[in-house]
């Protein structure tokens, strides 16, 4: 099996971090994976923001729960509801990919560049996860106000589309889940 498929059936959504940063080096090849994905035209209408600060992490973290715990959805209430609930997993690094809202196709570029990067992550044994929380909170008022006032800005006309946590895993890589049958249809 090639190095690339490998990499696809082996990565894991991880939800226990060490608390140790991947350096620079590693992040930014994380980040130029992420360059590289497909966009409609190639607009590239994406823009990266990096979370490394702890402050900023926690303070987003209590937002998040708030959102889950405010939500339609019971198992969000119930899972924010623990006390030792972290919505990022206390990992180190949160990646949040915006988008240019006027491009024809933002959602999608910005959700490849992130499967970009969450393939790139785990070729380079740094783990992830796929943050919904954060497009959950950008999509109310108060959240938007959150944002503001962490000082956490994204260029004009832009919104997040795709985020996710990186760090190092504190906990061996699970095995994969059993895969749906029948999920796909040849024609032709």
């Amino acid at each position: 099996m090639n190095e690339t498929i490998r990499t696809i059936l082996e990565r894991r959504s991880i939800r226990t971090y060490k608390t140790d940063i991947p350096d620079e080096k590693i992040v930014g090849q994380i980040l130029e994976a992420g360059r590289y994905a497909p966009s409609a035209m190639n607009q590239q209408s994406w823009h990266f923001t990096v979370i490394r600060d702890r402050t900023l992490l926690e303070a987003l973290d209590i937002a998040c729960k708030k959102v889950f715990l405010e939500s339609d959805v019971e198992a969000l209430r119930e899972v924010a509801a623990r006390p030792d609930f972290s919505v990022f997993y206390q990992a180190p690094v949160l990646v949040i990919v915006s988008g240019d809202n006027t491009a024809l196709a933002p959602r999608y570029d910005c959700t490849l560049a992130m499967e970009n990067m969450l393939l790139a992550a785990a070729s380079l044994d740094i783990s992830s996860c796929w943050m919904h929380s954060i497009m959950m909170l950008y999509s109310t008022e108060k959240g938007k106000a959150v944002f503001r006032d962490l000082g956490i800005t994204f260029p004009e006309r832009h919104e997040p589309y795709a985020a996710a946590v990186f760090g190092y895993s504190a906990v061996a890589l699970p095995d994969a889940e059993p895969r749906k049958e029948g999920d796909v249809t040849f024609i032709g």
